[in-house]
């Protein structure tokens, strides 16, 4: 076959009319835009030496020669013998009189593969708002008893509380009736110091109470934390000074804070109060109140016994004390951390432990 035509090392053909879109009018064989698509390809076959002996356009309607060129160029350049270019895929297979490569239309392949991809997508997703719809209601029905039972508990801890407080009153102006009566008597500080004790704990676990509702329904205003965390800390002063701790304090000024202020003041105080009963005479208490990443964070830091690392997990607890004889000694049920903790998450931070036993800790509460 006569060559006419180079370009890029391979001689064409010369021109035949292939390739030409029928005139107007003329009957299009394939029935519609689509089928005629689907049914696009073409080929081109070449010798051993690089000559094109034949390039068939004849299923290629308003495609030109040039074109052609242009993709058999890549297609050869990229060195591969089946890919992609365009919207066309291409395989070369290796003949015995050199080789032929192979182009065919994708168009409908590729939008048939976004709209099954589409569809994908939308089936994913209504399916998921379906699952999750579900497992939502799931949820509720499955925790519902778990919840209603947790309501009640803390219901009765609250009620509990309040109907302890009532006969232990009554027992302490007995208590000092009867010593007024009798004069002092071993037997009646049992039973003072005793009520103060159970008195104590009925005023604990009321804080739980009120530390555990919900933060709807807990009043929320705007105070300022500085002045809050400062006061509490002056508060404790003294008593530090009589017990022999070497307390220091740094507020930083002009931090404010969206939540209950007497609840906060009760966090600083429970954690102050801790510290001094964990630390030995002359032990070093900071206390301090800084911004960190755009949240306060109160921080009490004591020498002392320090906590073991396996418990620094555990001294959140309810009712939890690390040494039973320690605990007989400084008072207390085990309950102040736990009402800390709960302030702490009720105003939307958490309270962490860091320290190292038997020298030294910190308690450091993010709000």
């Amino acid at each position: 076959m006569q060559r006419v035509v180079e370009s890029d090392g391979l001689s064409f053909p010369p021109k035949d009319g292939r390739g030409v879109r029928p005139p107007a009018g003329m009957h299009d064989p394939f029935g519609d835009d689509k089928m005629m698509r689907a049914q696009r390809f073409f080929y081109v076959k070449v010798d051993s030496s690089g000559a094109i002996t034949e390039l068939n356009l004849d299923m290629m309607f308003d495609f030109s020669e040039d074109e052609a060129r242009e993709y058999i160029a890549s297609a050869l350049d990229s060195g591969k013998t089946k890919d992609s270019i365009s919207t066309f895929s291409f395989l070369l297979v290796p003949k015995s009189y050199g080789f032929i490569l192979v182009f065919a239309e994708r168009t409908i392949e590729m939008g048939i593969l976004n709209e099954m991809t589409a569809i994908s997508v939308w089936v994913v997703g209504i399916a998921g708002l379906i699952l999750s719809a579900f497992s939502f209601v799931l949820a509720q029905w499955m925790t519902a008893p778990i919840q209603e039972a947790f309501d009640k508990q803390r219901r009765f801890v609250s009620d509990a509380s309040h109907e302890l407080k009532t006969p232990l009153t009554i027992i302490d102006a007995n208590a000092d009736v009867l010593r007024n009566e009798i004069g002092e008597n071993i037997r009646l500080d049992h039973i003072k110091s005793q009520s103060a004790r159970m008195n104590a704990l009925a005023c604990d676990l009321l804080e739980i109470a009120k530390a555990e509702e919900s933060k709807s329904a807990a009043v929320k205003s705007e105070f300022s934390l500085s002045g809050a965390v400062l006061n509490t800390a002056l508060e404790f002063e003294s008593r530090a000074f009589e017990e022999g701790r070497d307390y220091s304090y740094d507020i930083a000024e002009g931090l404010r804070l969206v939540g209950d202020e007497g609840q906060i003041k009760k966090l600083v105080g429970i954690l102050i109060d801790n510290a001094i009963k964990h630390s030995d005479m002359d032990g070093k208490i900071e206390v301090s109140l800084s911004e960190v990443a755009k949240h306060p964070c109160i921080s009490v830091f004591n020498t002392g016994t320090g906590i073991p690392d396996i418990e620094k997990n555990k001294v959140f607890d309810r009712f939890y004390r690390s040494d039973e004889s320690r605990a007989r000694e400084t008072g207390g049920y085990g309950l102040g951390l736990a009402i800390a903790k709960s302030i702490a998450n009720t105003h939307g931070g958490g309270i962490v432990v860091t320290g190292e036993y038997g020298k030294w800790a910190r308690f450091t509460a993010s709000l």
